[in-house]
């Protein structure tokens, strides 16, 4: 059944739900698929969004913009939606304005496309996948109050691992998974949340407690503002330095090292100086947050510390930028004084004595044709008929006129690299594009010159993965698992069950050229069809 069709089945007057406190988007859209009695999730997502099944994201959604078109606006605007119920507020503080403003405007869209790779996602080492959550006390609490459990915002962000309200450790659901459920609208039920495991009890809660009430107030200031790159480096640079060793930072980690989402932080010292010195530059790509607030809570214990210290950073050079005349007011008045007519209509007239000896003079100079003409009240015909019998001073005007000129672009070029010191040259090019082609075309040498000022990334050293203890790991932890749904159970292991126990699995099976022993453990317990069926999901999508 095409979209239209399904479209034009289920228009009409729809139960009207609102928003729960602290809940996504996803789980309304869930709410209003249950009250609305569809059997198909594409029903329910072509109704609400305009998108089929297939674009059905718990974690950063796509097609939001079409609220207002479906009949769904009274949940609010979609930038109201994307920061007050969804995780995208998490990532604002620490990216600059032009990737915000390009990231809002594709979530707004129908494909989210590489917007997880631009935010910095994919390459931060946590991973892209985001597993809906749920604290088992707020469930109970939620059926009492409302009749119903709900996913709580507050639980969704990445690094919260507990509940901030009743400390009890969060449990991940088995839905929205790309091994199970991955296009459904599911809210949380005892069945389908993966249940504690016993060495969960060993991890330091304190630890993971700080860690999620940072997240958490890091997202509530990504409703309101973000922070400037440099300044964020350059408070990093002054804790650093009175920090001393960075050591200490493998201490302060190692607590929550314990859990996957985490195993790729710094282990030895020479990789936490490398992570050190990844953030403690200005970034020219972005960051995780979390790598951001695992800094933060070394240097300065938790993000209200950070935020005083940033705050006095920023009042700095924000004195100097005040005091410094407007370029762009100076330009619009003269601009608009160049267009105000004059009192009375200038006629060509004859030059001579001294009048003619400090109007050649001052065209010698440079100064351009309408400022001489507003000092000397005469018309412009005048002065081009003067440099026509001087050849000699035509030619230093023009050359004086060009020189300033470049003066002027290069100065523009300079002080727009300084608002943005964070961007590459592509980047910086592509927010005043016609200052760059002038550059381009009349200061080519001075422009490439210019490029190698510009801040280059920080690369994180990388060290050699040794890829056949990881398999070895991966095969023990497959055994366990295992060994632990035989002792619960009669009867097969079942994909699901192990997919639940063992998180990283199904990231770990996506390069087929590695973890051969563990492939080959799990073609004896899952047979032939579920190996099968793995691969043909990495290769030609999912359809669970």
């Amino acid at each position: 059944m095409s979209a239209a069709s399904v479209q034009k089945r289920v228009i009409g007057p729809f139960p009207r739900l609102d928003w729960l406190p602290d809940e996504t988007l996803f789980s309304l859209c869930s709410r209003q698929h249950l009250v609305m009695g569809n059997l198909a999730p594409a029903t329910t997502s072509t109704a609400v969004l305009g998108l089929s099944e297939k674009f059905i994201k718990h974690d950063i959604p796509c097609g939001i913009a079409a609220l207002e078109q479906t009949g769904f606006l009274y949940w609010g605007s979609a930038e109201s939606i994307l920061l007050q119920h969804t995780i995208f507020s998490v990532f604002v503080p620490f990216q600059n304005k032009i990737k915000i403003e390009d990231a809002i405007k594709t979530i707004k869209g129908d494909r989210i496309d590489s917007l997880k790779y631009r935010l910095g996602l994919v390459s931060g080492g946590f991973g892209a996948e985001h597993p809906l959550k749920a604290c088992p006390y707020c469930m109970r609490e939620d059926v009492y109050a409302h009749g119903i459990a709900y996913w709580h915002l507050t639980h969704q962000y990445p690094g919260v691992l507990i509940c901030p309200r009743h400390q009890a450790w969060l449990m991940a659901s088995t839905k929205s998974r790309r091994w199970s459920g991955r296009f459904e609208w599911s809210l949380p039920t005892e069945d389908s949340l993966i249940k504690q495991a016993s060495s969960q009890k060993l991890w330091s809660r304190p630890a993971f407690l700080a860690l999620a009430n940072n997240v958490i107030d890091l997202a509530s200031i990504g409703r309101i503002k973000s922070f400037e790159s440099c300044a964020v480096a350059a408070v990093y640079r002054t804790a650093v330095l009175q920090r001393g060793e960075s050591a200490s930072l493998l201490n302060r980690i190692e607590p929550i090292r314990r859990f996957h989402l985490f195993e790729s932080l710094p282990a030895v010292e020479k990789s936490a100086e490398s992570f050190v010195n990844q953030l403690i530059r200005p970034p020219r790509r972005s960051i995780h947050p979390l790598k951001h607030l695992l800094l933060i809570d070394w240097l300065f214990d938790d993000l209200h510390s950070f935020i005083e210290a940033y705050n006095a950073e920023v009042a700095r050079p924000a004195q100097q930028v005040a005091s410094t005349p407007s370029r762009e007011t100076d330009e619009l008045g003269s601009l608009s004084s160049a267009a105000s007519p004059t009192k009375s209509t200038l006629r060509p007239k004859r030059l001579k004595g001294q009048l003619k000896e400090d109007l050649l003079l001052k065209l010698g100079k440079g100064v351009s044709k309408q400022e001489l003409c507003e000092e000397f009240q005469i018309t412009v015909s005048t002065i081009n008929k003067l440099l026509r019998t001087h050849p000699a001073i035509n030619a230093q005007a023009i050359e004086a006129r060009c020189a300033r000129e470049i003066s002027e672009h290069r100065a523009q070029w300079q002080y727009l690299h300084g608002l943005h010191p964070e961007l590459g040259v592509q980047a910086l090019r592509n927010v005043i594009p016609s200052l760059y082609a002038w550059l381009y075309r009349n200061d080519r040498a001075w422009l490439m010159g210019e490029k190698q000022t510009f801040v280059k990334p920080a690369h994180a050293q990388k060290h050699p993965i040794d890829w056949e203890a990881r398999d070895s790991r991966l095969l023990s932890m497959l055994r366990t698992a295992c060994e632990a749904i035989a002792a619960l159970q009669r009867g097969p292991v079942t994909k699901i069950e192990l997919y639940a126990r063992v998180p990283i699995l199904s990231s770990c099976l996506e390069n087929r050229d590695r973890y051969p022993i563990s492939r080959a453990y799990l073609f004896t317990v899952l047979g032939q069809s579920g190996s099968m069926d793995y691969n043909h999901k990495l290769g030609g999508g999912e359809n669970t």
